[in-house]
């Protein structure tokens, strides 16, 4: 496995799954420092002390994105090394489109290993952020 992958089904469009990947990260998982992605653009999405910074390497509005991680400077309580672990993986956001408003979510962290020595934790912080927090987010609709 080189990878932690997974899928989900929203009752969203295309449109709106896109908008929450790349405008309003800070409404479901970390606070964004750029408040528009596109191509090329080099963010941080930080907790306060933890963080890290990424770069747009592919932006195809409503369809895909992948970013990189560039820098990091991740905080776990009780793990140490991994500040950096994710230094070099690429997180890809794929959109496909369903009948009726639905779309599915493709997500993988590419590079992101059962090696890590923060795999365990990772992978549950993402299916918790994409899970819980995004389809919550999303579940809210705007006026």
């Amino acid at each position: 496995m080189n990878s932690y992958k997974t899928s989900i089904k929203l009752n969203e469009s295309p449109n709106r799954v896109f908008s929450a990947i790349s405008e309003n990260l800070g409404n479901w998982w970390g606070k964004q420092t750029k408040s528009k992605l596109k191509q090329g653009t080099v963010f941080k999405v930080s907790w306060g002390e933890p963080w890290y910074k990424f770069k747009v390497i592919k932006f195809t509005k409503n369809v895909a994105m992948v970013w990189e991680c560039v820098d990091a400077n991740q905080i776990i309580d009780g793990l140490d090394g991994v500040e950096k672990e994710w230094v070099g993986t690429k997180i890809h956001w794929n959109l496909k489109p369903l009948e009726n408003r639905n779309v599915i979510l493709e997500f993988e962290h590419e590079g992101l290993i059962p090696e890590f020595i923060c795999f365990n934790f990772c992978s549950k912080a993402w299916t918790h952020f994409l899970e819980n927090s995004l389809v919550n987010y999303l579940s809210v609709k705007e006026k």
